[in-house]
């Protein structure tokens, strides 16, 4: 069982406004749901809103403080540490070896020591504004994260819709042994 990030981000990490899609990547839109596809997903409410509706064919698990939050088509937990425990749980169910997080940008920057990798679709594209006030994800440590270029593109892919792209997949690096 693994636990992996997916997001598609610009040259700065932009991921979206906090509030709507910036872009339009057809082809990444298809690659994201050919990944998540009869899995679980974790979302925080903000992105959950976002959507309007559940993802289909996948358990759409939604992180909230809010304690009488309710989502029709989504699973309701108030932690991560209960998104993570259900999102195990309901993988097991479906026969899924992998629980998807995505988004937003704080579910990914307090998740990131929790994944085992991140799926990047990085756009060929550059959203204009403050990046303070625009959602985004911390940069990739290279020092905890290294490319696995198995699973990544080389070059962009063809022109879809607003952006090329590209898929880069991180694993976290062998941990140091102790002297």
């Amino acid at each position: 069982m693994r636990f992996a990030s997916i997001w598609a981000q610009d040259h700065r990490g932009v991921i979206g406004s906090g509030t709507a899609m910036l872009w339009r990547v057809p082809a990444d839109s298809r690659f994201f749901r050919q990944m998540t596809i009869g899995s679980p997903v974790i979302m925080g409410r903000a992105s959950w809103e976002v959507l309007g509706e559940p993802l289909p064919q996948r358990v759409n698990i939604i992180v909230t403080s809010q304690p009488d939050y309710r989502a029709e088509g989504g699973v309701v937990v108030h932690s991560l540490d209960e998104a993570f425990e259900r999102g195990r749980a309901e993988a097991a169910r479906l026969g899924s070896d992998v629980v998807w997080v995505a988004g937003g940008a704080r579910i990914y920057r307090e998740t990131m020591d929790r994944v085992d990798e991140l799926v990047v679709s990085q756009l060929d594209l550059t959203v204009p504004g403050e990046l303070a006030d625009l959602a985004h994800v911390p940069p990739v440590d290279e020092r905890t994260w290294q490319v696995d270029p198995t699973r990544s593109d080389p070059d962009w892919r063809e022109q879809s819709g607003d952006a090329r792209w590209k898929v880069i997949t991180y694993v976290r690096r062998p941990s140091e042994p102790n002297d």
